[in-house]
């Protein structure tokens, strides 16, 4: 079976595309903005408490991944080097002090076979996508800060290199949906990410 993680801005289409796999029977984890109380601050407006609150939702599945993995193919919207890619943004910005212990808990979560991804899949959209979509978000999970945007993949690059997960790819997002799925599987198929 086959556990994936999508990455990408807010915006790119991690939720509409998990949903798209969870209709052909992948079990999909949310997104950890979406797993934590809505009074939690996301996006551009979180801070250390929200840092921390994020990682946590996002915890609760590692233990779900390693007794389903292989039983489910896994699609989650988000992981443990998405959460960090934010939180590393907003400890540069001096907004939350959690990044690096958030980094060791993460190194330690991925270390364990039955918790680290078979494949991470980042997805791109340009900015006249991503502002339709974003648009269509609700006002705390919008991000629409310019900065934000442009730091969140290098961030995510960096964080990859740092941790050795390195085995990811990139599908463009700017089709419509049933495009987008097909680029996915088709890539999963070429990588040889095995779904039975």
């Amino acid at each position: 079976m086959t556990f994936i993680a999508l990455e990408g801005f807010s915006g790119t289409g991690k939720t509409t595309l998990a949903t798209g796999l969870e209709r052909r029977g992948w079990l999909r984890l949310q997104e950890s903005a979406h797993a934590v109380p809505k009074d939690v601050p996301v996006a551009d407006r979180a801070d250390t408490a929200a840092d921390f609150s994020l990682l946590g939702a996002t915890m609760v599945y590692s233990s779900i991944i390693s007794k389903l993995r292989n039983k489910r193919n896994i699609v989650s919207e988000g992981y443990l080097l998405a959460d960090l890619a934010y939180a590393k943004i907003r400890y540069e910005l001096k907004m939350s002090s959690a990044y690096p212990s958030m980094f060791a808990m993460c190194r330690r979560v991925i270390e364990e076979p039955a918790m680290r991804p078979d494949l991470y899949i980042l997805l791109k959209a340009g900015p006249e996508t991503i502002n339709h979509r974003q648009m269509g978000k609700d006002e705390r999970e919008r991000n629409m800060t310019e900065f934000f945007r442009t730091r969140y993949y290098t961030a995510l690059d960096e964080i990859h290199e740092e941790l050795g997960e390195e085995k990811s790819e990139v599908v463009e997002t700017d089709s419509d949906l049933e495009v987008t799925l097909r680029a996915i599987l088709e890539t999963l198929e070429r990588r040889k990410v095995i779904m039975t």
